[in-house]
């Protein structure tokens, strides 16, 4: 009888203990705004190798179509986070929106300035229209910048035309002979190339530090869950170095997954982006997207650049001033 009593006590004690993890477990949810693999391949490692729930997060990953809508979802509380581009982020907050930049992610400008085919060297640009989505954009300071980098001035050397659309309209009036250049993603340059089109310059590698991409949360979040954002920044570093360090094990997993792609380009991906990110984010980064976004003067009005991202808290999710 006293067998079965401590039998049935030991066992109750196991339930017990592996049922606390799973209720400790904090429910965080993380949105991405862009279903490409590099858009989302440091949550895909975080949730599938278990960084997040070593920190009793259980992070769940919506897809939510559009900068704006995310930012919408985060201000009412719909969602913990989300993946935005550094340049929507600081207008929306510069705007009213009760959000902080938390991290850095990309700090790495996804464009490559891809030609019309003829189009072999820069200097054939000269008198010719580069195409961008539209005014004010990422795509129009991304080609703008770059080509001033490499010595050709805008409505000098050549012309913006506005208005030409998303990638495949760019990619059509890159064929149509609309436009004789347009900056492209990588993955867009991958098959862009495939197809005869001239690769002009890599246009990320002209601006570094340049927080492409970055995380951000609110800021009750922020105050009043403080140790949780450390926690979810603790748990991507570690996601992160990991990447870096075993990335053919990365692509292995995200290729069994078969929803990225062929396998080719999914380790194209992993091994060109592994190396890139990078959660750290400085006062001079948050600068650059300010002038990006053309907000310079109302930046200095809000307080600088220190207003926009939670420095202290980032600092300790990447274990500096502990």
């Amino acid at each position: 009888m006293l067998g079965i009593i401590l039998t049935l006590l030991l066992a109750w004690v196991i339930g017990f203990v592996s049922f606390v993890p799973i209720a400790a477990a904090k429910p965080v949810t993380f949105a991405y705004q862009t279903p490409t693999l590099n858009s989302t391949l440091p949550l895909i490692v975080g949730v599938d190798f278990g960084f997040f729930s070593t920190e009793g997060l259980e992070v769940k990953t919506v897809f939510i179509r559009g900068g704006p809508t995310a930012i919408a979802a985060l201000v009412g509380g719909d969602v913990d986070y989300t993946l935005v581009a550094g340049v929507p982020a600081v207008r929306a907050i510069i705007q009213g929106a009760p959000l902080v930049i938390v991290s850095g992610m990309q700090p790495y400008m996804d464009y490559t300035l891809i030609g019309a085919k003829g189009i072999t060297q820069l200097n054939d640009l000269k008198g010719k229209i580069v195409g961008v989505t539209g005014a004010g954009g990422i795509a129009e300071y991304a080609a703008v910048e770059g080509l001033a980098k490499k010595g050709l001035v805008r409505d000098r050397d050549y012309k913006i035309l506005y208005g030409v659309g998303n990638s495949p309209a760019r990619a059509q009036a890159l064929e149509a002979g609309r436009i004789q250049a347009s900056p492209f993603s990588f993955l867009e340059r991958l098959e862009l190339e495939q197809k005869g089109f001239p690769v002009l310059f890599d246009i990320g590698k002209l601006l570094p530090g340049f927080p492409f991409v970055v995380i951000v949360s609110s800021k009750r979040k922020i105050e009043t869950e403080p140790d949780g954002v450390i926690a979810l920044l603790r748990a991507m570093k570690r996601g992160l170095d990991f990447l870096k360090a075993d990335k053919e094990k990365v692509a292995a997993a995200v290729i069994k997954k078969g929803t990225f792609g062929d396998p080719a380009t999914v380790r194209k991906t992993v091994y060109q982006f592994a190396d890139l990110y990078a959660l750290a984010i400085t006062k001079e980064d948050v600068d650059a997207v300010i002038s990006a976004a053309r907000i310079e003067a109302e930046a200095k009005k809000f307080g600088g650049a220190e207003k926009f991202f939670a420095g202290a808290l980032l600092n300790k999710g990447l274990g500096r001033g502990r």
